[in-house]
């Protein structure tokens, strides 16, 4: 039987769901489901709409919405008039339940990813030492072709390991350690890793390898740092992608100022309050589209002794500099650059902030892969797009 009016019997509707028969008997009895129509010998007929219905329910219970709130979801003995709105409320209520589960998955991705990254940094290629009158700046070469940096502060070698590979054979890959981070170590005396000083050692470690101008792209304080290179030395940048500078000097919005000293202010005694603070305020860990913004709290992990010492550098010394710093438009302006932030960053701090950089620049902003982080959490992608901005 086709058209409008096929049925299938219980043995195709489990062959079409991947449900076994007596799992479709058992959610028929508990009203998970709906019950189908019988024929005159009794056997269950379903349509084509109870098919649907069906899988619609089996992915509410994939996503892990309860099989109560499923049955109270099918209403099969309900005709009240207000199925349509208790529908709407489970959904909005299972909805809240996923979106709390995959901001729990992505932190977890982001750490395997930090992990698997630093682990694949350790394997390829050789690592040099750049010195510096204060401290020495670790960084390893790959690939051929034109001369790339990689930037990031407090991202290193090991956050853009992947993304470096995947670049690797089209561009001549530089990454470092920024002082203070990885292989990078802080000594005692070492000046403070302002974005000044950063695009210092930045400079100092392109003219080890060339004497004109080279590719660069820099992403959170490692934007912020190419901002100040193209201050300092616009001759040594042919072209900068600059991703989500996080600039609250940008962002009318005192609050948002005070929340920041706050957190770095506390960094050197309570790292762990510290990050949380950032963390909230950023939003940068979370993907939010078009019509979307990051929740205001969401309770961390308890971090490893080691990422708490990373980052009471980070947030103490590194952070307040970069995203107070006051870029120098005029200079800016004097360089090829383009200005590109996540397309799953929005009404995060460090995507406003690119947005008001653009806006004072005259400059349109282009989506990239993933939210803040997509740069290490999805380096294939992101290298693709980027391969693209930097042209031929």
């Amino acid at each position: 039987m086709t058209g409008a009016g096929e049925t299938f019997g219980i043995a195709e509707v489990a062959a079409m769901t991947g449900v076994e028969p007596d799992t479709l008997r058992y959610f028929e009895r508990r009203k998970v489901i709906p019950s189908p129509r019988r024929d005159s010998a009794g056997r269950r007929q379903y349509s084509r709409a109870d098919v649907q219905v069906i899988g619609v329910l089996l992915r509410l219970r994939d996503t892990g919405m309860p099989l109560a709130d499923i049955t109270q979801f099918t209403g099969a003995d309900d005709t009240g008039a207000d199925l349509d709105r208790r529908r709407l409320d489970l959904l909005k209520a299972h909805l809240r339940r996923v979106q709390a589960e995959r901001e729990e998955l992505d932190r977890a991705l982001t750490v395997i990813t930090r992990k698997i990254t630093d682990f694949d940094d350790r394997l390829t290629g050789p690592v040099d030492v750049l010195d510096r009158e204060d401290c020495t700046i670790a960084f390893g070469v790959q690939g051929a072709g034109p001369l790339l940096f990689l930037v990031g502060a407090p991202a290193g070698r090991a956050a853009f390991a992947a993304l470096a590979n995947e670049l690797a054979d089209r561009f001549t890959v530089v990454t470092y350690d920024p002082r203070g981070i990885g292989a990078s170590c802080a000594v005692p005396g070492m000046a403070v890793p302002t974005p000044e000083v950063l695009a210092e050692d930045l400079a100092a470690l392109v003219d080890r390898f060339t004497v004109g101008p080279a590719l660069f792209f820099g992403t959170s304080g490692g934007a912020v740092t190419l901002l100040e290179l193209a201050r300092q030395r616009p001759d040594r940048v042919s072209r900068a992608v600059v991703h989500e500078p996080p600039l609250v000097s940008l962002l009318k919005d005192r609050g948002l100022a005070d929340r920041a000293a706050a957190a770095f202010a506390s960094a050197e005694a309570d790292p762990a309050r510290a990050v949380q603070e950032f963390f909230d305020l950023s939003g940068a860990a979370h993907h939010t589209g078009r019509d979307q913004v990051p929740p205001a709290h969401l309770p961390l992990p308890e971090l490893p002794a080691e990422e708490l010492d990373t980052n009471r550098y980070f947030l103490g010394r590194m952070a307040g500099p970069a995203v107070f710093y006051v870029p120098d438009l005029a200079a800016v302006r004097r360089v090829a650059v383009t200005l590109c932030a996540g397309s799953l960053s929005h009404q995060q701090l460090a995507r406003r902030a690119t947005e008001a950089l653009a806006e004072h620049l005259g400059l349109s902003l282009v989506d990239m892969p993933g939210n803040h982080l997509g740069a290490s959490a999805e380096p294939r992608a992101f290298a693709h797009a980027l391969a693209r901005l930097l042209g031929p």
